[in-house]
């Protein structure tokens, strides 16, 4: 028998402490939490890793040359999210009517103070720019205070959809502040391969 993560609903195996695709940590109870999964050396490489991750990041993103996912900052609405896609995965469920569920990973580098009143809507496209489907959520209900990959964007059809890329936007007051794009590796997508 296998475990199913709470979070992203990955199969995992019975022994599982954390979940492999999202990062989420199986066994909080008796864990005791994040930091209690891991031995001592590994936490110390996977933070060091993490630090010099986020830090190329900066370094890249505050670079000059054109950057594809640099949001648009021609308006007057102060920016206060930083956002990196770090993926798209999915998986399809055999439990009554056969559905596909696509979601979007991404690590929140910097967020507002106050998360109300922000939006996150995840928009997934095929590859002729056909909008396959999108979910809108508030900000607060989606970040939480974490170095690894954040899951959002849990889009579920009952027809086998292509995906080609996904667009992120950070929406405040009903204009989008921030907007983030991002091929689709279609090899972490279950139901592609």
């Amino acid at each position: 028998m296998s475990k199913i993560c709470p979070k992203c609903g990955k199969e995992l195996p019975d022994d599982a402490r954390f979940c492999m695709d999202c990062g989420y940590t199986i066994d909080k109870q008796e864990s005791g939490g994040l930091l209690n999964n891991f031995p001592l050396p590994t936490l110390f490489i996977v933070l060091i890793v993490a630090i010099l991750i986020i830090g190329g990041v900066f370094i890249l993103s505050s670079g000059s040359g054109d950057n594809n996912n640099a949001p648009d900052r021609t308006d007057e609405v102060t920016h206060a999210v930083d956002l990196t896609i770090a993926g798209v995965g999915g998986w399809d469920s055999d439990s009554g009517k056969k559905s596909y569920t696509l979601y979007t990973e991404g690590i929140f580098n910097s967020v507002p103070g106050n998360l109300k009143g922000y939006n996150v809507k995840t928009t997934y496209y095929d590859s002729n720019g056909s909008e396959i489907g999108h979910e809108t959520e508030k900000l607060e209900n989606v970040y939480y205070d974490t170095e690894f990959s954040i899951s959002f964007g849990y889009y579920t059809t009952y027809k086998l959809p292509d995906p080609d890329h996904v667009k992120v936007e950070i929406i405040n007051g009903g204009k989008v502040i921030d907007s983030y794009t991002e091929q689709i590796d279609t090899n972490k997508i279950d139901y592609l391969n």
